[in-house]
């Protein structure tokens, strides 16, 4: 049976995920790519892409007549501006668009510890909510929940790496298990699921994972693969979220990114997806890759900084 999904359409291709998905989708030769980017983004993308045009605060109308005539929409939008997915899904609904692939990219946000720990835990979780309510209308969902990016999180300081610094933060004990899926497994993930498993990944969280893993056998893998030693640092989980939701609450929104990293290295939050649903990396065909792997090209990232 051919897929239903040619016309596919990407937000936030230009961000840390879309990137690599747009590549994945521009590497399928059975769809048709477009791109919605706002008026005022200074990014450039490839030529081979369409790219419709909207105004920043991606006004319903204009919304609508882009997802008119495309058969999915992927949201890659970044994680501090998922709540405006609502309006998304409402065009995506309006305009008769078949899936709707949800910014998602992370852990079990249908967890209740999750959604209290921080807003975007919840407001992803509570866009998960939404797109069940639309089901009734015809229009399909999916959401890739694929734990964390050792190669974005090398780059960025999280999961407790500060690789330029030699330096390594526990939260507690370390021993925390969370999954992890590489950027291109996850954008291979989604592109297989519309070319070859849609009615398998219909209407459901896509459960990813290459591998599990604990901060300290990051550390390890890290020193070892590297051949240095780090200097550790231990906070205490407990205190440490209390003290970054009240910065929330102090309108610090950068306290929000050290909430979302604790959501995912203490392992109480929804991160370890093996614990979550049944991991669909061989459903959808996605190579494996072993922590060496993963982490050497992590630390090949850092030094090409």
């Amino acid at each position: 049976m051919v897929s239903p999904f040619k016309n596919i359409l990407i937000v936030g291709a230009t961000g840390s995920i879309g990137s690599v998905v747009l590549q994945a989708l521009l590497d399928e030769p059975s769809f048709s790519v477009t791109a919605l980017q706002r008026s005022s983004s200074k990014h450039k993308l490839s030529p081979s892409v369409n790219i419709v045009t909207i105004d920043a605060s991606y006004p319903l109308e204009a919304l609508v007549s882009a997802f008119t005539g495309q058969d999915a929409v992927i949201n890659c939008m970044t994680s501090l501006a998922v709540g405006d997915q609502l309006r998304f899904v409402d065009a995506a609904v309006a305009a008769g668009v078949k899936r709707y692939v949800a910014s998602e990219y992370g852990l079990n946000n249908n967890n209740p510890e999750a959604r209290a720990l921080n807003s975007v835990f919840r407001e992803k979780g509570e866009i998960q909510d939404y797109l069940r309510s639309k089901e009734s209308l015809g229009m399909e969902w999916m959401s890739i929940a694929c734990g964390m990016w050792l190669r974005w999180s090398a780059l960025h300081d999280f999961l407790g790496m500060h690789i330029k610094e030699k330096k390594f933060v526990f939260w507690d004990d370390g021993e925390g298990w969370f999954s992890a899926t590489t950027e291109e497994n996850t954008a291979l993930a989604l592109v297989n699921a519309l070319t070859k498993k849609w009615e398998e990944t219909k209407n459901r969280i896509v459960w990813l994972s290459d591998f599990a893993i604990t901060q300290k056998m990051l550390l390890e893998a890290i020193e070892r693969i590297g051949n240095e030693s780090f200097a550790i640092e231990t906070i205490d989980a407990v205190d440490f979220i209390k003290q970054q939701q009240a910065a929330v609450a102090a309108g610090d929104p950068f306290a929000t990114y050290h909430l979302i990293e604790t959501g995912f290295v203490t392992g109480k939050f929804g991160g370890h997806l093996e614990k979550e649903g049944k991991i669909m990396n061989d459903l959808l065909g996605l190579p494996k890759k072993s922590i060496d792997e993963v982490v050497g090209a992590a630390l090949e990232a850092v030094k090409g900084l």
